[in-house]
């Protein structure tokens, strides 16, 4: 019996060594990836935990906060802008923006999507938000 039930625990992994799921090519960077507006990480709650390009202007974190709450992770967090909306996006800068000073141009990251709650001012309902982390 035990000879048997061996052969048959083992038989999913020999299948699976000898035929991997994914044995073409590779995709290219950045193809195959989901491409969000800024307006739908914030509203879109079906994107939490998925991997998206999302283009936008990278506005740093010493500027004038427009997106919602405080940083959700790191005092580093910095916003993401595009048509007077913005996501935080926590982890590192885009090239060519600094802490400091925002980009020149629209930068496009791959960031994972996540979800926290703010508590509701005056005591009213909490918030939920999305944000970015790279």
């Amino acid at each position: 019996m035990r000879p048997l039930l061996l052969a048959v625990l083992s038989f999913p992994v020999v299948g699976a060594v000898c035929h991997p799921a994914n044995a073409g090519t590779p995709a290219p960077a950045g193809q195959g990836r989901r491409h969000a507006t800024v307006h739908e990480v914030l509203t879109d709650a079906r994107l939490v935990g998925s991997t998206l390009d999302v283009t936008g202007h990278c506005l740093g974190y010493s500027t004038p906060t427009i997106a919602k709450g405080s940083p959700p992770l790191t005092r580093s967090d910095w916003q993401l802008e595009d048509a007077a909306e913005a996501a935080w996006v926590s982890g590192p800068l885009p090239q060519g923006c600094t802490a400091t000073e925002p980009s020149p141009g629209p930068v496009t990251i791959t960031a994972r999507v996540a979800r926290d709650t703010l508590q509701g001012l005056g005591g009213g309902a909490p918030i939920p938000r999305q944000y970015l982390v790279r």
